[in-house]
């Protein structure tokens, strides 16, 4: 049984360092291999650079942004001089990529994920089949999540290749976001269609049972949550603003290019720590890992061994300490 320490737990880690703030920009790319900036204080979607094939996801690490296309090559892309800086190729096609440490994860469609270092672009690590076709990847409250067409959502521990059933929807997982207490699941009910739906799931818990469905003109093929809005982007290059809280739709951008995949221009939304998802890390979440460490909830073993001991405050401490890149 988890043991009582937040006293303890509270003194050691305020000493540790903030994170930054979110920004108010989004980067943007699909089908045609264009990268757009949309500035969702003003509407204004603005030509950022290319690349030499179609765009299907995206992340950002060491001030990089890494472009996966669908013939399974992935572009460094300097989003200072907005030129392509590298290239590599991987056995897969790309259709998802997250940034975790050092590293990139990238899924797809066969059901593979890869690690890969991406100063050199070799595949350091094959975490093999995941359990479902990858669609979209995200990183939220020490754990890994994967989703795809086969509408199931996986959850491995940070640090560990173990995915395992998290959620399930009615359609499939062409996207995913994460709020302070919510997993956002994306996807439409056949292929082709042109109307979607974001399921809304308890994060910390998951299952078979969605806390609410929000209906969407869209085939929601992206979705981010930033500063406390949930953006969700659609083929048809139209990006829908989102008041999570009741799905209403508050503002339409209309960016120009198809969309497939969508990030913050900081960079990734969340970090491993951030477990209320603000940006920065503060006692709040060490607040909300206390909570779901007593509850025993998933998120609280962050080791993954099954436990919820020391050992997994201790890894908490590790991510906290770790910052937000």
């Amino acid at each position: 049984m988890a043991r009582n320490i937040r006293t303890t737990l509270g003194l050691s880690i305020l000493t540790l360092v903030s994170g930054s703030a979110l920004g108010g920009e989004l980067l943007v790319g699909g089908d045609s291999g264009i990268v757009k900036v949309l500035d969702t204080e003003t509407g204004v979607s603005s030509f950022l650079g290319t690349c030499s094939g179609p765009i299907s996801s995206m992340a950002i690490l060491g001030g990089d942004l890494y472009l996966g296309d669908q013939n399974g090559f992935v572009y460094a892309f300097d989003t200072q001089t907005n030129f392509v800086t590298n290239a590599f190729n991987v056995p897969n096609d790309a259709s998802a990529m997250i940034s975790v440490g050092s590293d990139l994860l990238i899924g797809g469609t066969d059901s593979m994920v890869v690690r890969v270092d991406p100063t050199t672009g070799q595949v350091v690590d094959d975490l093999g089949n995941v359990g479902t076709d990858v669609q979209a990847m995200g990183v939220d409250a020490g754990g890994m999540f994967l989703g795809g067409h086969s509408t199931l959502a996986m959850r491995s521990h940070i640090g560990s290749d173990d995915f395992q059933f998290f959620a399930a929807c009615a359609s499939s997982v062409n996207s995913m976001a994460f709020g302070p207490n919510t997993m956002f699941l994306g996807g439409i009910q056949f292929f082709g269609a042109t109307e979607g739906t974001v399921y809304l799931f308890d994060k910390f818990v998951g299952g078979v049972s969605y806390s609410g469905t929000y209906d969407i003109d869209t085939d929601v093929t992206a979705m981010v949550f930033m500063d406390g809005m949930l953006y969700i982007a659609g083929s048809d290059g139209i990006v829908h603003e989102m008041d999570p809280s009741n799905g209403n739709v508050v503002n339409t951008f209309d960016t120009g290019t198809p969309i497939q995949a969508m990030i913050p221009r900081d960079g990734s939304v969340s970090c491993p720590a951030d477990y209320d998802i603000s940006g920065d890390l503060d006692f709040f979440d060490i607040s909300t890992f206390l909570n779901i460490f007593t509850q025993e909830l998933p998120a609280g073993d962050t080791n993954g061994d099954g436990n919820f001991d020391f050992f997994d405050i201790d890894t908490f401490l590790d991510v906290y300490d770790a910052g937000c890149p």
